[in-house]
């Protein structure tokens, strides 16, 4: 199948006014376009929602988190790889492997250096004493939210987490001052993400932020902040090593929560590994 950009290009002169505008609009910035919300096209192209749908599904797309998908796997091809920095198209696979193995490490250590151990402590005391304990993250930062889950799940803690946006908003609504939130968000500025940080705080929840912007809308939402470090400068590449360092901010979370709650959680986390275990041969 040809890639989006090709698509739009040869249907161009065949499309309405209105799907021209966001047609235009996605040549030109395919890799913006390719990172933003059905939302945000809209508003740039001066269109709609349904129109933006109608358009991805004229080309053959599902909807439009599979077009976006394709639009984003055109920006990774060869040609396209200075968008990552340091690695060179004519690279070893081994030295591709190296840079980014490095890379990695050092977004992990740098993220540990800038965090102090009362930030952790705050967090972890908020986190142990809440009466419900939600994650939220959409996109990238889903991964971490739902690692978070997958983890907290095997302690006393009662804890959630769904993929939809809408069902966040809705648990977001139902939380309290006695509960407690962590909210992932790369960019800390996901449109759809400071929806639910606004929302929690209208309700007065503690919310506990991880992006990678101090000065991002999420950072001044939350109450308490963990910036996921990297040394990269370009948006996507940098993506790719703030997950980890999200990942790892998460895990030290759940150990010292753990650790903490000593007795209280161990039945709970025997428990869960008994029937994991009771489900393998």
């Amino acid at each position: 199948m040809s890639s989006p950009v090709q698509l739009l290009k040869q249907s161009f002169d065949e499309l309405s006014r209105t799907n021209k505008k966001i047609a235009k609009y996605v040549m030109e910035n395919p890799q913006a376009a390719s990172e933003a919300n059905i939302e945000d096209l809209a508003e740039v192209t001066e269109t709609s929602t349904a129109s933006v749908s109608r358009l991805v599904k004229t080309l053959g797309y599902g909807n439009f988190r599979e077009f976006t998908l394709a639009l984003a796997y055109t920006q990774l091809r060869p040609q396209n790889l200075p968008i990552f920095k340091d690695i060179d198209a004519n690279d070893s696979l081994g030295t591709i492997a190296d840079k980014i193995f490095n890379s990695s490490q050092r977004a992990i250590q740098d993220t540990r250096a800038g965090i102090d151990e009362d930030e952790f402590a705050r967090a972890v005391l908020r986190i142990i004493h809440c009466r419900r304990l939600g994650l939220f993250g959409l996109g990238g930062s889903s991964v971490a939210a739902l690692d978070g889950y997958h983890k907290f799940l095997r302690t006393s803690i009662d804890c959630f987490y769904y993929p939809d946006f809408d069902v966040q908003l809705m648990e977001a609504v139902k939380l309290g001052e006695e509960d407690c939130a962590i909210v992932v968000s790369h960019s800390g500025k996901n449109r759809q993400t400071l929806k639910v940080a606004e929302t929690l705080k209208k309700r007065k929840v503690p919310v506990i932020g991880i992006t990678s912007y101090p000065d991002s809308p999420l950072a001044l939402h939350s109450d308490i902040t963990f910036i996921s470090s990297s040394d990269e400068s370009n948006y996507r590449s940098e993506g790719m090593y703030s997950l980890l360092a999200q990942l790892a901010i998460v895990d030290t979370l759940f150990m010292m929560a753990t650790v903490r709650m000593g007795p209280a959680t161990e039945d709970a986390i025997r428990n869960v590994q008994n029937i994991i275990e009771s489900t393998r041969t």
